[in-house]
């Protein structure tokens, strides 16, 4: 009987070596990289939306930079509205040359 017990109860418990799971790479941001692309790219839009009141569109290489840079926004406009007007866009291929632009332009 004892040992049927056992049995039924060692059949029940996971068995860690047989159900390990595969480990899964993220992969990381360079921080010293998203550092400058804020700066870069936040900073002047930031700066032209509290001059200018217009709504400006800031580009960003990959989803999880656009993830990082909203929350960023979503922090900053709690102390600055006008923060409100900044859109951040995902684009296959961010173009250096145009790091804002008006919510208006083509």
């Amino acid at each position: 009987m004892k040992h049927g017990w056992m049995s039924f109860i060692q059949a029940a418990r996971p068995h860690r070596r047989r159900h390990r799971a595969a480990a899964i790479t993220v992969p990381t941001i360079d921080p010293v990289a998203l550092t400058m692309m804020a700066v870069n790219r936040l900073g002047p839009a930031t700066v032209r939306t509290a001059t200018n009141g217009k709504a400006l569109t800031v580009t960003v290489p990959d989803a999880r930079t656009a993830e990082i840079f909203r929350a960023a926004l979503s922090e900053m406009q709690k102390t600055r509205l006008t923060d409100r007007l900044v859109d951040v866009v995902v684009t296959a291929e961010a173009i250096p040359g145009k790091r804002a632009r008006n919510a208006a332009e083509p």
